[in-house]
């Protein structure tokens, strides 16, 4: 069984989740953690928690402002 992680309109599959991490996946697709919110059931998931096998998750882009 795999997993599937939604990013807009992308995508992506993994099929080996033994010990991945949110944060590993998100550094496999070459993203930083820190810029992006992860969503698995309507819950946001940390950095630290394990992919389970059949998960669907939402990838959504961390948008911030600053001051000029």
């Amino acid at each position: 069984m795999s997993v599937k992680l939604l990013l807009r309109k992308q995508e992506f599959t993994f099929d080996d989740v033994i010990n991945l991490t949110v944060a590993k996946a998100l550094k496999q697709l070459d993203l930083i953690p820190e810029a992006y919110l992860v969503i698995r059931s309507g819950e946001m998931l940390t950095e630290h928690e394990l992919i389970r096998e059949g998960d669907v998750l939402r990838i959504i882009p961390v948008v911030s402002g600053g001051n000029e």
